[in-house]
């Protein structure tokens, strides 16, 4: 009894508070709860020769790009509200850093399959994971004009289906579109050229009829097999992170990649045909990356896909 008179008293103070607010005096307000939603799908996509040209990249909301091995990269591609039947392919295996995006952003991870270390950690973290063989294969296909391995692919409608089931709720609210402060004056970048790689240099070409950049690569540009065009970008982020061997090799045997992800760090936007100097945050690991300006606030993004390149910190970047 003693333990239940002092809650019996708390909760009628808080009734004479509430009744006291339905008559002549100051109403109690309280706090409007963050609705929930589910967490957005994300995607593995490889950006390997033979992989391009992949598709459903420029309906995604978010990618992240990242060393996988040997030069190659690797894309968790993101998608807050997806639908539609279009292609999302060729959907490759998850990476130690796609550990640390799930923590970000608190998703489905769609993918097809994984070094046994990265599979274990998705396992012991109770992570929401979709492969070939989930729920009697309805997620996936292959696709026949392509070779495997680089011929699994899924698309909106069936990557809602997966977040209907599998998705945890989310609370955390992304920024609003907008535009970044013009002071001070952001230097002139209608041209970007960087190596993320030893073996992928890209290039970005902004067009102003798009209000996007064009994505340029070794190869020629990176083009959506969907539409057949060049990959648009709106804006365009590099995160400048140390990356380091995991500690294991992947399923063909090259030394896995992680990545020092946590904490903050220098960046550099790109948006408009202008670059922001910014710096990147991720001090709680359990919700989204921010880009941050000069005055330490979130930066606007103008709204439409915001790529982001992680690359090594001190990466020359050529900008005109």
């Amino acid at each position: 009894m003693r333990t239940t008179r002092p809650r019996a008293g708390l909760l009628a103070a808080v009734a004479a508070l509430v009744v006291a607010g339905c008559g002549n005096g100051p109403a109690l307000t309280l706090p409007t709860p963050t609705p929930s939603r589910p967490g957005p799908a994300m995607v593995q996509i490889e950006n390997s020769i033979l992989a391009r040209p992949q598709a459903g990249l420029q309906q995604a909301d978010l990618v992240y790009e990242y060393l996988a091995e040997g030069g190659i990269t690797r894309m968790t591609v993101i998608y807050f509200k997806p639908s539609g039947s279009q292609r999302i392919e060729p959907v490759r295996s998850a990476r130690p850093v796609t550990i640390k995006l799930w923590h970000a952003y608190h998703g489905v991870v769609f993918f097809s399959g994984a070094n046994q270390h990265v599979l274990d950690a998705i396992a012991q973290q109770q992570i929401p994971a979709l492969t070939e063989g989930s729920d009697g294969g309805i997620y996936f296909s292959r696709d026949p004009s392509r070779r495997a391995p680089h011929n699994l692919y899924t698309d909106g409608d069936r990557l809602r289906q997966g977040l209907s089931k599998h998705a945890p709720q989310i609370t955390y609210q992304l920024p609003k579109p907008g535009v970044p402060a013009a002071s001070p004056a952001p230097a002139v970048a209608n041209r970007i050229v960087f190596d993320q790689t030893n073996a992928h240099r890209v290039t970005y070409t902004y067009s102003a009829s798009d209000g996007a950049y064009v994505y340029g690569t070794e190869t020629g540009p990176l083009v959506d097999a969907d539409s057949g065009q060049p990959i648009k970008p709106v804006n365009v982020v590099l995160v400048q992170v140390s990356h380091h061997d995991a500690g294991f090799t992947d399923v063909l045997g090259a030394p896995a990649v992680d990545f020092d992800l946590q904490g903050t760090g220098p960046a550099d936007l790109f948006t408009q045909g202008h670059r922001y100097p910014a710096k990147w945050d991720l001090s709680n690991p359990e919700l989204p990356l921010r880009i941050l300006g000069a005055d330490g606030k979130p930066m606007p993004l103008p709204a439409g896909l915001t790529w982001i390149h992680l690359v090594d910190p001190g990466t020359p970047i050529t900008v005109s």
